[in-house]
């Protein structure tokens, strides 16, 4: 046993008020506190130990702001002598605040710590549709942190290219046409991907959705299952509105000892990564692939002194089908189970807390089948990136840590561009009505460079043309025009 050694010993998770009832209605920090409460059953320790946890680290919480989100679960919790470290937005920060914690325990800066996020988004919501007094305690800053989550940079909010549903399907479509994939194929993909996740959810307890569904079900557009941000449905659309929280008691080997925690409780942390893209979308290389996925994902099997081949266990984030395909490209893991947590679509996306569930669910799995376990997490746009390696065995190496290296590779934008352009990669954003409301293209520029550019809501000939599942439309020249000031994309043959 290294003195680096890094254990996992509690892990505990929580739904909330499926039901969308007043009564059962609660707020973030309670669920948070009930979760870390459930780790420590779970590690057999008892939660009178949680006033003894030296690290506090809680994954920012977006539906209620409180003034420190880690400081005032260790205040709760009676911890009063522990370090508080609240994480950034994006939904990698689980993972990365894993390697924050490992990284203090092995260096012999921390013996107990915590892991905790929650999110209670759902019975928000349900207050404010009913214009009613909302019973939470909150610092003066008020519910809400949607600013902080929702990223991209000046030139992207110009463009109204900025939110999840608008940005992910460009990297869709620039897959599939990489891959050579016709839109069936490519959906086919996508939906039988997400019926193996909801056939997860639906055996775990904490899943906001735990029902099972066939591929017919998340690929046909339909009342139920409108079309969002082309080509996604909302059947491949994370799930935001949930109330759910999860905690993980994370301690040196010596601690769990001290704290008589059995051996068949322990999953050890062998080895973490992190990396990044550009933070600009427009900037990436290209849309087919993340340099930055890939890294995270090279540098943490590597650290554990492990290939692909090794993993037994795995959960890759899943905001939107194409990044647990770009990660599963990388990994030469297609034909696998990618999930063992459930999606965000069925499990339930809790804001920046999903992986912090995908932990739980490897502990969990783990424990059971020993082995090996890999989970990878994104956040923002394809920009942020951890990866994990945890175990049921331990090496004399303990944990290794690797950050991210290297600056993000760009490309050259031109944003005030006017001319031919040929398409690159594109979505179409759809009404509650079911039509398009607007396009959204990225060119590539005959001079080298590209540019990001609107569709008008009355181009109908160009919306049609882009969401044709009969004709490819990246590869196909089109005109950028300007009228009063906003730049344009139609395609050749447009009125």
């Amino acid at each position: 046993m290294s003195p680096r050694d890094v254990v996992i010993i509690g892990a505990g998770q929580l739904r909330n008020n499926r039901e969308r009832d007043f009564d059962s209605a609660t707020e973030p920090l309670e669920l948070i506190l009930r979760a870390a409460a459930a780790s420590a059953e779970d590690a057999g320790v008892g939660a009178a130990e949680l006033s003894g946890v030296d690290l506090v680290a809680a994954v920012q919480i977006v539906s209620w702001s409180y003034a420190d989100d880690a400081c005032v679960v260790a205040e709760r919790l009676g911890a009063t002598d522990a370090r508080c470290v609240t994480s950034g937005a994006g939904g990698h920060q689980p993972v990365a605040m894993l390697q924050h914690i490992a990284g203090r325990i092995a260096e012999g800066e921390a013996e107990l710590a915590l892991l905790c996020g929650g999110e209670a988004q759902s019975s928000l919501e349900m207050f404010q549709r009913a214009d009613a007094e909302i019973p939470w305690s909150r610092d003066p800053g008020g519910p809400g942190k949607f600013d902080r989550a929702v990223g991209g940079t000046e030139r992207m909010w110009d463009l109204g290219l900025v939110g999840p549903i608008r940005i992910y399907p460009l990297f869709e479509n620039r897959l599939r046409y990489e891959l050579g994939q016709s839109f069936a194929e490519a959906q086919d993909w996508s939906a039988r991907m997400y019926s193996e996740f909801s056939a997860v959810a639906a055996g775990n307890e904490a899943a906001w959705n735990p029902v099972p569904r066939t591929p017919e079900e998340i690929a046909t557009v339909g009342p139920k299952n409108r079309m969002i941000c082309f080509p996604y449905p909302l059947l491949m659309n994370a799930t935001a509105k949930v109330d759910q929280a999860a905690a993980l008691l994370v301690a040196s080997a010596e601690t769990a000892d001290r704290l008589g925690v059995p051996e068949s409780k322990r999953i050890h942390v062998l080895s973490a990564a992190s990396g990044s893209d550009c933070e600009d979308v427009l900037e990436r290389p290209t849309f087919g692939a993340s340099a930055g996925m890939a890294g995270a994902l090279d540098r943490a099997l590597d650290g554990a002194g492990l290939g692909m081949s090794d993993v037994d266990v795995l959960d890759l984030y899943s905001c939107f089908p194409v990044v647990p395909k770009l990660g599963s490209l990388h990994l030469k893991a297609t034909g696998r189970a990618l999930s063992a947590t459930g999606g965000l679509t069925s499990f339930g996306g809790a804001h920046n807390n999903y992986s912090s569930h995908a932990l739980v669910a490897v502990t969990r799995e783990l424990r059971r089948t020993g082995g090996t376990g890999l989970v990878y997490a994104n956040g923002e746009y394809v920009t942020k990136h951890s990866a994990t390696v945890l175990s049921g065995r331990a090496r004399p190496e303990g944990f290794v840590a690797s950050e991210a290296i290297g600056t993000p590779q760009t490309v050259r934008v031109v944003d005030h561009y006017i001319g031919e352009a040929v398409v690159e990669t594109y979505t179409v954003e759809y009404d509650r009505e079911a039509e398009p409301a607007r396009g959204y293209v990225v060119a590539s520029l005959p001079g080298g460079g590209r540019t990001g550019v609107r569709v008008s809501k009355k181009d109908t000939y160009t919306l049609g043309e882009l969401v044709s599942q009969d004709r490819e439309p990246i590869g196909r020249t089109g005109r950028i025009t300007e009228s009063d000031g906003r730049r344009t994309f139609a395609l050749e043959g447009a009125a």
